[in-house]
């Protein structure tokens, strides 16, 4: 069986040519150029094989055992050294030589740069028969009741009759499904699969062993799991359901720790972004320690990894070159994680076709299930170009500004396929909760668009905690510290954490403006008794949709695109809430030509609640005492009678928004019965009453006729009243 010896502990280390100190490794340390670490170790374990493990080193290390070159190694990505002919029972020296400043594909300009053996180091041993990898796949059937599941080996085994079995396990400990590998992989059908998400995030044990001689002599045993994520039209979808990606970006650095952290710190880090409702990790901006890949799964947070480019010159062939091994690296040693979510090529870099094109490849090559992306600045148009023309799943941007203008024209032309603000925040918003909780409420907003309208797929917040940074001046740095995080290096909060916890609580509330109707003196008088009214449901959808589409359509009175749109999003609907007796929340909508109301009524005076049009009407539509149509009352005595409908006298606009200003429509005949308002700097709307008097006869029918297709009028209410004289409609010859 496997056997693993750690090396971590104390070795031998000195800058250039200096003299030896002892230093534990792992470290991160400043860096110092060039530095060589060194061990003498005896060997612990055995085995017919033997590999020496680098789990990660910045920025290039070159490695010796007992006098022989075992090879190069780039940064962060993991490294593993057959040393078996090498390796001695005891006595061996092991020699690293590191270089933290000249390395092409090393330290970056976006962070303070820590050189060292950064991850731990350790010395496995194998049987002869052993396995190299498993990669683990699950695919979902439509309603997601079969996982299609495929194990799939690599191994060496010399030995004649040596056999690769294996098992899962269920997230409760029964074994659920096994059997042989057979030519590399074993495909098989799970029924009842349970899915991990981040609201469950259930993991099964896959282990796969291999027999020689009738005993087990090798086994490698990890915990995966199930899920689907996959894009459809401009969002993700997780297990079948559209769901929002709310992120951070983490460093995988810890105050002047560097990249070297302990177990409590690492999972400290993943249980308090949990806690603040996030449920996607942008692992910024390359590979991780490996352990941040498994609480991720523990935990149920989705992630994202990259290869650590920044603003990197890809025109430089020997960057490109190592960048896209480290990414290689990365995708094999991650791609059977279940919370990796999709792999980001680079991040913010002037890209090129080729970077693109590659990039893709090389993720695609090593797991063909997952999509592919990069972290982008660049402009709206060369990112949908370069995108779409090499093969990325989705967009990035990285909407950095004082207002959200950048967000949405962003989510506005890149509407082809998800969004993603693969960054957000910064200094702008850093302790401006209001403008903080903005940003959020104007993401949500586009989480929640339908249609044609803007939509985001996810965000990832600039970003988790604050990090040494000496290149930046104020506002972005204070003595050395990127202040943009939610929390300080020491991972205590600022101010706006809380706010990022409850803004993004809202994704899935059905929206709860703020709603406030105010009621006119003439709506609390008593003894009005209320009319009820037949309406065809068919013909009020019809009309209302109708009347949807004109009130969006542009003011032309306005230059600037902003101020020429309508924000509406509720419409005049009133809330339930408070509604007067006999109104209707949502009204009836009369468009061109006329509809008639059945009514049955007797009294001095008729009570009209509406006498608004949406949109046109006066002021900001036609003109005054221009006829838009007619009240026609009909009574039980074959009588008709007509009432005009004028701009100004008997209607206007049901409005109180014009651009930028607040809006006093006056009807000189309907005085004002309420107004109502969402989101009071958003959507307020008019309602007006006008009294009609009637005749000593049963009143039988009303119909409501409008002359201007311009024109959608609606209709709240009826109501009548005995022993009072309605006031009159202004002259008929204005």
């Amino acid at each position: 069986m496997r056997a693993l010896q750690s090396l971590n502990g104390l070795w031998d280390y000195r800058v250039g040519r200096g003299m030896w100190a002892a230093r534990a490794v792992p470290f991160s340390s400043l860096p110092v150029g060039e530095s060589e670490c060194r061990l003498v170790f005896d060997r612990e374990v055995k085995g017919e094989r033997a590999f020496l493990i680098f789990e990660g080193i910045t920025y290039a290390a070159d490695v010796v055992l007992n006098g022989e070159e075992l090879g190069h190694m780039l940064p962060y990505c993991e490294y593993r050294f057959d040393v078996t002919g090498i390796i001695r029972d005891a006595g061996n020296e092991l020699t690293v030589r590191l270089r933290d400043i000249d390395p092409v594909f090393g330290p970056s300009e976006g962070w303070e740069n820590y050189g060292g053996i950064i991850r731990p180091v350790w010395l496995m041993c194998t049987a002869e028969d052993r396995i190299t990898d498993v990669v683990w796949r699950a695919e979902l059937s439509e309603d997601l009741s079969v996982a299609s599941c495929r194990i799939l080996t690599e191994a060496v085994l010399p030995t004649h009759g040596a056999v690769l079995r294996w098992t899962l396990t269920d997230p409760c400990g029964r074994v659920c499904a096994g059997g042989p590998v057979e030519g590399g992989s074993a495909s098989f059908m799970l029924d009842g699969p349970v899915l991990w998400s981040p609201d469950r995030p259930a993991l099964y044990t896959l282990t796969v062993s291999v027999f020689a001689g009738g005993r087990e002599v090798d086994r490698d045993e990890r915990r995966v799991g199930i899920k689907s994520f996959s894009v459809r039209g401009r969002r993700f979808c997780l297990n079948g359901e559209p769901l929002f990606l709310v992120g951070v970006c983490r460093h995988d650095l810890w105050g002047g720790q560097g990249h070297t952290m302990t177990e409590e710190q690492m999972r400290r880090d993943m249980t308090m972004i949990k806690a603040q409702g996030a449920n996607y990790v942008r692992l910024v901006h390359y590979p991780h320690n490996r352990r941040i890949l498994e609480l991720a799964d523990e935990l149920g947070l989705m992630v994202s990894e990259e290869p650590g480019l920044w603003w990197s010159d890809m025109k430089n062939e020997v960057l490109c070159r190592d960048s896209l091994e480290v990414l290689r690296r990365t995708v094999i040693r991650d791609r059977s994680h279940v919370s990796v979510a999709f792999w980001l090529a680079f991040n913010e870099c002037v890209f090129t076709a080729e970077y693109l094109r590659d990039a893709a490849r090389v993720c695609r090559e090593n797991d063909p299930t997952r999509p592919v992306s990069g972290a982008n600045c660049m402009s709206i148009e060369m990112t949908k170009q370069f995108f779409t023309e090499n093969g990325f799943d989705f967009y990035t941007m990285h909407p950095y500004a004082d207002n959200t203008g950048r967000m949405w024209e962003s989510a506005e032309k890149l509407n082809d396929k998800p969004l993603v603000f693969t960054e957000w925040g910064g200094y702008m918003v850093w302790r401006n909760d209001d403008l903080f909780a903005r940003f959020i409420r104007d993401m949500v907003t586009m989480w929640r668009n339908t249609g044609d309208k803007p939509v985001l797929a996810g965000a990832a917040l600039w970003c988790w905690a604050d990090i040494y940074e000496f290149s930046r001046m104020e506002p972005a740095c204070r003595d050395g510290i990127l202040c943009e995080g939610l929390t300080d290096i020491d991972r205590k909060p600022h101010s706006h954490l809380p706010v990022f916890r409850r803004e993004f609580s809202r994704l899935y509330e059905e929206p709860s403006p703020e709603y406030r109707l105010v009621l006119s003196e003439l709506m609390k008088e008593p003894a009005w008794t209320p009319i009820s009214f037949e309406s065809d449901k068919e013909s009020d959808d019809r009309a209302w949709r109708l009347m949807e589409e004109r009130s969006r359509e542009p003011v032309t009175r306005f230059f600037h695109p902003k101020k020429r749109e309508r924000h509406i999003r509720f419409g005049p609907v009133l809330q339930k809430d408070g509604l007067p007796s006999g109104c209707l929340a949502r009204p009836a909508v009369i468009t061109e030509g006329e509809r008639f109301f059945a009514v049955s009524a007797e009294g001095d005076v008729l009570r009209i609640l509406g006498n608004v049009s949406m949109p046109h009407g006066y002021p900001v539509g036609g003109v005054y005492g221009e006829k838009a149509g007619a009240y026609l009352l009909h009574y039980a005595d074959g009588v008709t009678e007509t009432v005009p409908l004028r701009n100004g006298y008997e209607i206007t606009t049901a409005f109180l928004r014009w651009g930028p200003s607040r809006l006093d429509p006056v009807a000189a005949a309907a005085p004002r019965a309420m107004t109502f308002h969402y989101d009071y700097d958003s959507e307020s709307y008019a309602v007006n009453a006008f009294d009609v008097p009637l005749r000593p006869v049963a009143l039988t029918g009303l119909t409501v006729r409008v002359s201007d297709p311009a024109y959608c009028l609606l209709l709240y209410g009826l109501a009548a009243r005995k022993g009072v004289t309605a006031g009159q409609s202004a002259p008929a010859d204005v």
